[in-house]
């Protein structure tokens, strides 16, 4: 992996915020999951070649303050657009990938104006019309762990990465991440009733990856959202489940660089 990034925590008026930056080009802004930020995986580097890359963890999650008024999906919208405000962003690459694939949804639908393209992995926030996301907030780590995987044995260096033993401080960020997920996603469960028609007003360019077997947002959500973003194209990865760029890194990245250069 490259050394062309940072991590760094930055003063914004409304708390510190932690941030993971690299690369050089026009802005695309990742948002994560409801698990926590990750930090710099090979696809940000990958990214990273073409873009500037800014990665941020949310509000209460991870190193960054929490927030009080930021306390549902929605207001963590508003917070964002007030970084990019911030920041002093334009022709934004908006890149979400579950949690973070509602957060995005929601800011597009509250004023695209910032964004070129946008980018949903697995995304929540649309509620399944057969099926059902699966329940995290009270399940095992163990049993949430087998949900994000179609085989594990896919996954480069699984056991070192996703399995391993958690220091003390870590199960504590973990159990902080879990929190603030369980406030903005408990009820109702990991969707807005309204977010469907929010989106029929989103022109942006958009791509939704799935993966076939996604054990936790079943894969029928990426045609709800496809129904709704208009100018959208899904791609659908077989042999996986929630997590594509980890356990299918070379499909994830195709799907991206061909979206992105068209």
């Amino acid at each position: 992996m490259g050394t062309n990034w940072k991590e760094e925590i930055i003063s914004y008026p409304e708390g510190r915020l932690q941030l993971f930056k690299g690369g050089d080009g026009p802005p695309l802004l990742i948002l994560h999951g409801a698990g926590g930020n990750p930090g710099w995986l090979n696809y940000h580097e990958m990214l990273s070649k073409s873009f500037t890359v800014y990665a941020p963890s949310h509000p209460g999650y991870d190193k960054s303050d929490r927030i009080p008024w930021v306390d549902s999906i929605p207001a963590v919208a508003h917070y964002y657009h007030g970084l990019i405000l911030h920041l002093n962003l334009k022709e934004i690459t908006l890149f979400g990938l579950s949690m973070g694939g509602w957060i995005s949804a929601e800011m597009a639908a509250m004023n695209q104006t910032p964004f070129k393209q946008m980018i949903l992995v697995a995304p929540v926030g649309i509620k399944p019309e057969r099926g059902q996301i699966a329940e995290l907030f009270t399940s095992p780590r163990e049993t949430v762990q087998n949900l994000r995987f179609y085989d594990k044995t896919q996954v480069e260096d699984y056991e070192n990465i996703f399995n391993r033993e958690l220091t003390l401080e870590e199960q504590k960020i973990e159990r902080g991440n879990r929190e603030m997920a369980a406030s903005w996603c408990w009820q109702p469960y990991f969707y807005n009733p309204n977010l469907q028609h929010y989106l029929r007003k989103v022109s942006l360019k958009s791509l939704i990856v799935w993966g076939k077997q996604d054990y936790i947002v079943p894969v029928e959500c990426a045609d709800l959202f496809h129904r709704v973003l208009v100018n959208s194209e899904v791609k659908i990865i077989d042999r996986c489940s929630h997590i594509p760029h980890a356990e299918r890194p070379r499909e994830f990245l195709d799907a991206l660089t061909s979206f992105l250069k068209a």
